[in-house]
């Protein structure tokens, strides 16, 4: 739910197309608005755009939200009381990949600084994966998490609100007010 025009959708449509998922990809945003993650996605990802159906949110196995879309949308309230499982990517790299490698960070602004500045004093003594900054999929890096040091993941509070499992180490940056629309 949710494609998105910063590239997360397409990263997590990608990764369930390589596992071999039937992928549907619903979002509010028309054809014009997504072209560039369009371009990124599998070629036989189904898609109802510029609308939701709440067909298309009973009929899934499970749900991946987009860190955008609020809990309180009623399609996701809906399937929530039809017991369909709604996840999001920072949940589902969580749960798999290796948690005592990874340091979060989060705060109002500054994340991907930080997260870019962290990366770059780390990569010369060990080998670093840079994840989920600047609205990207973290879910394709799962097939290689393992094979790093350190993941470096870049945590909105969008993706916290739903986070059951914490990072081995985490760091705020900052919290200020923000997205006051949605809290």
């Amino acid at each position: 739910m949710g494609l998105g025009i910063a590239g997360g959708g397409a990263g997590a449509a990608n990764f369930f197309n390589k596992i071999g998922s039937k992928i549907a990809i619903t979002d509010l945003k028309t054809k014009k608005e997504l072209k560039d993650s369009l371009a990124r996605i599998p070629k036989n990802t189904k898609l109802v755009l510029g609308k939701h159906s709440f067909r298309d949110f009973l009929n899934a196995d499970f749900i991946i939200k987009n860190p955008a879309v609020p809990w309180s949308s009623p399609y996701l309230k809906k399937a929530k009381k039809q017991s369909r499982a709604i996840l999001t990517d920072a949940q589902i790299f969580f749960d798999f990949a290796p948690r005592e490698k990874i340091i979060g960070i989060t705060g109002t602004k500054g994340k991907t600084t930080a997260c870019y500045l962290l990366y770059h004093f780390l990569k010369n003594k060990y080998k670093v994966l840079l994840t989920s900054v600047a609205g990207t999929s973290s879910l394709i890096d799962l097939f290689k998490a393992d094979k790093f040091d350190w993941i470096i993941y870049e945590l909105s509070s969008f993706d916290l609100e739903n986070l059951a499992k914490s990072p081995h180490i985490a760091v705020i940056t900052n919290i200020f007010p923000d997205h006051l629309d949605r809290y």
